[in-house]
């Protein structure tokens, strides 16, 4: 326990984050962030779809009398 696999770790590394960065590609990402609702603010409609195939789920089909979070990304 505690030991760091490095081979899983430079595999999970982004391969061309340089070439992304030179194309202002952070910036593009960063602007859409500053863009996005804020907590609060409700949502736009959208529509994702259903892993294996099918009806897409709306947003608007989830929205309760309750607040509903949803996160996408990763922080790692």
């Amino acid at each position: 326990m505690g030991e760091v696999n490095r081979e899983a770790e430079a595999a999970y590394n982004y391969p061309h984050f340089d070439d992304h960065v030179a194309s202002g590609g952070d910036m593009a990402d960063e602007a859409a962030f500053w863009d996005s609702p804020r907590a609060g603010q409700r949502a736009p409609d959208f529509t994702l779809p259903r892993l294996g195939g099918g009806a897409g789920v709306r947003l608007s089909d989830l929205w309760r009398s309750k607040p509903l979070m949803m996160e996408f990304g990763s922080f790692t």
